[in-house]
């Protein structure tokens, strides 16, 4: 059964902000990263949280998303970025999913967990492929179904919370089975924001970089044409 935003929220931001507030500090607490794209024009990368209409500005929390690479299913060939007011414009691309991830940002203390863990952020938009080419990636089953599978560098993640924020103001949380696969619903017509966090004990780096775990944040986001059709206010 689905349930608006507004029943949620309380619970919601308890359960994204707890732990972020350990690895992310400051007001970045819950954000993600997620991609949007119409058509053939330049896409629209954005650092807060979509289900909130937060979008972090440049000059300030955005900033942090400081070395981002941007590109279709060949990591090797990056598409242009450029820093907007509050959001990284990546130039227009060919048909096909687009991808970025942002691995550069410093690890932090983590008191909850000890030692410390850095944050990755992977976003894609769109569903039409059913490979994977981030390390952590919703994988549509079928091209753009609502049956999707969470891998980690090609293995699937059982037992893996998953939200589904849309329109309006909508949101539910899901979660991976033994197979790693989950079913979502898209009730309404437009824009979905599909989240998936996992923590990964994966010791790496050296130096300043140096660090006991990784926190995977991956987004997926799509357009569902069919749906309940809604007017914002």
């Amino acid at each position: 059964m689905w349930r608006h935003a507004g029943w949620m929220r309380t619970t919601a931001w308890a359960v994204l902000v707890a732990p972020a507030l350990l690895t992310m500090g400051g007001s970045a607490q819950a954000h993600y990263v997620w991609l949007e794209r119409e058509g053939d024009a330049a896409a629209r990368a954005y650092f807060g949280e979509f289900g909130e209409d937060l979008r972090e500005k440049s000059g300030g929390v955005l900033d942090r998303i400081a070395a981002p690479r941007a590109f279709m299913a060949d990591p090797a060939a990056g598409l242009r970025i450029e820093r907007r007011a509050d959001h990284l414009e990546i130039a227009a691309a060919p048909a096909g999913d687009l991808r970025l991830v942002e691995a550069a940002m410093a690890p932090r203390e983590d008191r909850r967990a000890g030692g410390k863990t850095k944050t990755v952020f992977y976003a894609r938009e769109g569903r039409s492929e059913t490979r994977a080419h981030l390390d952590l990636e919703l994988v549509p089953v079928a091209p753009h179904g609502n049956v999707f599978t969470l891998l980690l560098r090609g293995a699937p993640v059982a037992k893996v919370e998953v939200k589904v924020f849309g329109p309006p103001r909508w949101e539910k949380g899901f979660r991976t089975d033994d197979q790693g696969r989950v079913t979502i619903t898209t009730p309404w017509r437009g824009r979905y924001v599909v989240e998936a966090v996992h923590l990964e004990e994966r010791p790496g780096g050296a130096g300043a970089d140096a660090h006991d775990r990784l926190r995977h944040v991956a987004t997926l986001s799509f357009v569902a044409d069919q749906g309940i059709g809604w007017t914002e206010k």
